[in-house]
């Protein structure tokens, strides 16, 4: 990795962590707005720089879940799911960020059942509402407004 790739995923995880931990209520438990997870849209220009940033934001914003230290593993469907973002950016953006939407849906909903004991099918829902207007509404506008500023210029020499 480059000098200046090093920095934009570090960027990209100060930002994630920011805004995880600054917005603390709407980032965890069954009904998530996580702000953080606009910068997704970033993923389809910038790259695996962001994919990697991206989860370590996820990895080092999770130490302060309610849900303890098993909110770690987050990481791990955060990787594959930014990793799918990456990888259909050339065939669709908001199929990425949509797959991406029910990864993360689905493991949170399957957490919140085991700490909490939520129940699973209608705590999924309420996450893929939340977690798909943030992600899928609001990510897929910033990378359109990325596009439209030129945005790919800067990360692709």
């Amino acid at each position: 990795m480059e000098k200046w790739e090093i920095a934009l995923g570090s960027t990209l995880a100060a930002l994630y962590i920011i805004l995880v931990v600054g917005l603390g209520p709407l980032s965890y438990l069954q009904i998530q707005f996580r702000a953080a997870n606009i910068l997704l849209g970033i993923i389809p220009i910038a790259g695996l720089p962001a994919v990697f940033g991206i989860t370590l934001g996820v990895l080092v914003g999770n130490i302060s879940s309610p849900l303890g230290p098993i909110d770690m593993l987050s990481v791990i469907p955060t990787f594959f799911g930014c990793l799918t973002i990456y990888y259909l950016r050339k065939v669709s953006v908001l199929a990425g960020l949509t797959v991406y939407t029910v990864i993360i849906s689905l493991w949170v909903a399957f957490i919140l059942q085991y700490v909490l004991g939520l129940p699973y099918l209608i705590t999924f829902l309420y996450l893929l509402i939340g977690v798909g207007v943030v992600t899928i509404g609001l990510g897929y506008i910033l990378y359109k407004t990325l596009l439209k500023f030129g945005g790919e210029k800067l990360w692709h020499r």
